[in-house]
């Protein structure tokens, strides 16, 4: 599911059952010490994936450790994502001659309730969500959110800018995305807008990929 979202060469793993933490790597454990046990079970599921993935490149036994901004340290040469939801844990993963950047995110649908719409979407999307089916609305609702976080993700990386989800708009065709930014960004100057990413609604899932080439 999640390496359909992608057009270059990825490598993904999911899990969609909780992990023990005590599978984790000493210098990962230290970072959910203190976490309650759904927190510390999802960053032990993403770790697991994660491990999976990076052997698949062969990288093996590779701590994946804590940004200060809370992103995933990937190895060098390495660009990967990570995302939880309820009942799911889902990581990409691919070489930097792939892809400069990936980001990704999953959620449940329907999760994206109306009275938060203005806080996720721009007033034109707003205003495309009115015009849909109250079960079709719910659906694509959630989709901006998961698609604006998963192209935050996705940018971060590269250009350390932290967005709004005002910054952006999301254009929503059949199975893709397209990212348009509605102030200047810091990517602009790696690569020009707008962005291209992909979507899929299965089951009571709804997610969403980017992927910038390589510089």
């Amino acid at each position: 599911m999640l390496g359909g979202l992608f057009s270059c060469r990825v490598i993904a793993f999911e899990a969609r059952e909780p992990i023990g933490p005590e599978t984790l790597r000493a210098e990962e454990a230290r970072y959910v010490r203190r976490a309650v046990a759904k927190r510390a079970g999802e960053f032990a599921a993403g770790r697991a994936c994660a491990r999976r993935a990076l052997a698949e490149l062969a990288i093996a036994d590779f701590p994946l450790r804590v940004g200060a901004d809370r992103e995933p340290l990937w190895p060098e040469g390495i660009t990967g994502s990570i995302t939880h939801t309820a009942g799911f844990c889902g990581v990409v993963v691919a070489r930097t001659t792939e892809a400069a950047s990936l980001g990704v995110d999953a959620e449940r649908r329907g999760a994206v309730h109306r009275r938060l719409w203005r806080q996720i979407a721009t007033p034109p999307e707003i205003q495309w969500l009115g015009t849909l089916p109250a079960a079709r609305a719910a659906d694509m609702a959630t989709l901006l959110f998961s698609a604006k976080e998963a192209f935050f993700k996705c940018q971060f990386p590269l250009t350390r800018e932290w967005l709004n989800f005002s910054d952006v708009s999301v254009s929503v065709e059949s199975g893709a995305l397209r990212i348009a930014p509605a102030r200047p960004l810091a990517l602009q100057a790696l690569t020009p807008a707008p962005w291209a990413g992909r979507y899929a609604l299965r089951g009571a899932l709804v997610v969403a990929g980017f992927g910038l080439p390589p510089r």
